[in-house]
């Protein structure tokens, strides 16, 4: 087995019934686990419990009541000759509510555990933008080091054949020495590159083990999602501040100290008003008694001036002190959000570099190789110092991405609800047409000119923006050897606003031995920025027979598991409906691709939007977290039962319509539709 296929491994020990998992988890899932962490419920914790205080606290302003039980054993003097002596009992109950400076002051202490609330409150947000930013680290870490890992396992691939002949090349007296040496340490740089890397990723899942409370057991990690979108104005998008929780409570606390109680000129009279109501038993004689009263009571100090304008100048000190230290903390984190946004744009630059290197090093390896084949002489030594360069180059680009997912890390310091909105939103459109581009030839010779304009505007005027191009075997050849034109027409198709994937379709990759093939391609156009990378391949094409399907469907998860690992795009595969049901192991073969963050594309090649819908309907409930896509044919070669080809454009459309309008979850994605020349037929076939 390959080096680049060990994730492989991973998935036949969870097809054995074993414990390992395909893929880890989505970021995004991990972060919505935070709650779970010790630090997040310790946070949670402190924040109830001064919740509850300022609750209790609260009941205090209303109305009271109060009462007393009393016995006494008198003896009163009548006159100079007379007295008596009784036992009495005495019990009195009634209600207070304090008043003026009394409710005055209750308020104040509330208000200060008030300000304690709004303190925890604040720190329990940031307690989690800080969690949140250590687990994009360590996720950063464990795809970071995954990726160097995987680099290093393939620059050792050729170490075997180059170490035989570099030793006859120096026997002969064709290298020396020092050359051969330098020539071994590079293999020996690779190694430790792999060690450190392995390393990396077990203290980066300790980390996020930690982290999520989730007992995660490691498996292919993808890049996670770097949104830029909202981090593009530094000074106009002054809404973070609104939302930053920070600011927010300083801001509460500046409300709080505007209405200070103390500030108030009744704050010093004590009062409260009282109603009770009193009886008495005289034990002796057995007479009772009771009265009812209603009093006022109130409590003037003698220096109230003097202690009126002390409490009003520290109510205005408290004030301007929170003023103050509202507007020089903005100011800080406006300036550090100013730096981390300019930073982010440097970072994108280094990475927009380091892959022209990577692109430059490829074809360098390739001019080399072709040499190597064709001459003698010392064109081995420079294939492998190219082979050298290019693993370097390699390990920056990856070095220089894993940067940005950091900088993403240190974003979550400024994200907003509105940014999240505005992401939600940008979900929400990612609910297009797309269109299987089988021949590319007339796409890759358009890009630019005014035939391949007018045909991306007929495309977008039929709702289509999404684009599954495939290259035949000479294109992919020469894609190979020179991606130059292939980059060009991908971004000349992005500049008219079309996402563009790679189409890769050939049943034998399933099969382990021919899987290599796949990820070479992978690895050959890396550097091409296609928007995914889908593949189209079917089981059924090997072998039909319903019993075989568990083996090759297991076979398929291998695949994905290996292409997602080497991929730098998000993965997609086209499937047929029942093979999402289909148990590998104990395992639906949906759960494999929900594992391993594969998006799959149900092929509902049936005409009838009724039939359709009832095929795809319990798929996205079953499968709620898969992103799914839906296939309908528009092909000529397929009958009215399976096609939409025969109908009028009219019905067509209305066909069309009914599945994309009825098709309501969260999950789903669009529709793409199959012809046999999308590129030339999709306007006219699938438009008006």
């Amino acid at each position: 087995m390959s080096r680049r296929a060990h994730i492989s491994i991973t998935l036949l020990a969870a097809l054995l019934g074993s414990r390992v998992a395909l893929a880890l988890p989505p970021l995004e899932q991990l972060e919505a686990r935070l709650e779970l962490s010790p630090a997040s419920q310790l946070a949670q914790r402190a924040y109830e419990a001064a919740r509850d205080t300022f609750a209790a606290g609260q009941t205090g302003l209303g109305l009271s009541a109060f009462g007393s039980v009393g016995y006494a054993n008198n003896h009163d003097v009548i006159d100079q000759t007379h007295t008596r002596s009784y036992n009495q009992g005495a019990g009195s109950a009634g209600l207070l509510l304090p008043l003026l400076g009394s409710r005055l002051q209750l308020q104040g202490a509330l208000n200060d555990q008030q300000l304690q609330l709004l303190q925890v409150e604040a720190q329990r947000q940031l307690q989690r933008r800080e969690l949140v930013r250590r687990l994009r680290k360590a996720y950063a870490d464990y795809w970071q080091g995954q990726r160097a890992e995987s680099l290093a396992q393939a620059y050792l691939e050729n170490e075997p054949g180059f170490t035989r002949t570099v030793e006859l090349r120096t026997r002969a007296g064709l290298l020396l020495e020092s050359d051969r040496l330098e020539f071994m340490s590079g293999f020996a740089l690779a190694r430790r590159d792999e060690a450190v890397s392995s390393a990396s990723r077990d203290t980066a899942l300790t980390i996020m083990r930690e982290l999520t409370g989730a007992d995660l057991e490691g498996g292919a990690a993808l890049r996670p999602l770097v949104p830029t979108a909202c981090a593009q104005d530094t000074d106009s998008a002054g809404g973070w501040a609104d939302a930053d929780p920070e600011l927010l409570g300083l801001q509460r606390i500046i409300a709080l100290r505007e209405s200070n109680p103390r500030d108030n000129a009744l704050y010093p009279v004590q009062s409260n008003i009282q109603l009770s109501y009193q009886t008495k038993d005289e034990m002796t004689t057995g007479q009772r008694g009771g009265s009812a009263a209603v009093s006022w009571w109130f409590q003037v100090p003698i220096e109230y001036g003097s202690e009126r304008r002390l409490l009003a100048r520290a109510a205005a000190a408290q004030l301007s002190h929170a003023r103050l230290e509202y507007e020089i903390r903005r100011q800080e984190l406006q300036e550090q959000r100013r730096e981390l946004v300019a930073r982010g744009a440097v970072l994108r630059q280094s990475a927009q570099f380091a892959q022209v290197r990577v692109s430059a090093a490829e074809a360098a390896v390739r001019e080399r190789t072709v040499r190597s084949e064709r001459l003698d002489s010392d064109v081995i030594e420079q294939l492998q110092r190219a082979r050298m360069q290019r693993y370097n180059a390699a390990k920056a680009f990856v070095e220089a991405d894993g940067a940005l997912v950091y900088w993403y890390a240190d974003w979550a310091r400024f994200e907003t609800a509105a940014c999240a909105i505005r992401t939600a939103e940008a979900g929400a459109q990612r609910i297009s047409r797309g269109l299987y581009v089988w021949r590319a030839a007339a796409w890759l010779a358009s890009a630019g000119s005014e035939r391949g304009e007018r045909q991306l505007t007929q495309l977008r005027s039929a709702g289509i923006t999404r684009l599954l191009v495939s290259l035949d075997a000479e294109q992919l050849r020469h894609a190979m050897t020179d991606t130059a034109p292939l980059v060009h027409a991908v971004r000349l198709t992005h500049e008219r606003g079309f996402k563009v994937e790679l189409l890769l379709a050939e049943p034998s990759w399933i099969l382990p031995a021919r899987r290599s093939e796949l990820l070479a391609i992978i690895e050959r156009l890396k550097t091409v920025p296609y928007d995914g990378l889908h593949l189209d391949l079917e089981p059924a094409q090997l072998d039909s027979a319903p019993e075989k399907a568990p083996q090759l469907l297991g076979s398929l998860a291998e695949t994905l598991a290996a292409a997602a690992a080497a991929s730098p795009w998000p993965l997609e595969v086209s499937i047929h409906p029942r093979d999402l049901d289909v148990r590998v192991g104990s395992t639906p073969f949906g759960e494999l691709l929900q594992r391993l963050r594969v998006a799959p594309t149900i092929m509902v090649y049936v005409a009838n939007p009724e039939r359709a819908l009832q095929i795809a309907m319990p798929l996205l409930e079953r499968y709620p977290e898969l992103s799914f896509g839906v296939a309908l044919s528009v092909e000529k070669s397929l009958g009215p039962e399976a096609s939409l080809w025969p109908y009028p454009s009219a019905e067509r459309r209305r066909r069309i319509e009914r599945v994309e309008s009825q098709l309501t979850a969260a999950n789903f994605a669009g529709i793409t539709f199959q012809l046999e020349d999308g590129w030339a037929d999709a306007r006219t076939e699938v438009g008006d």
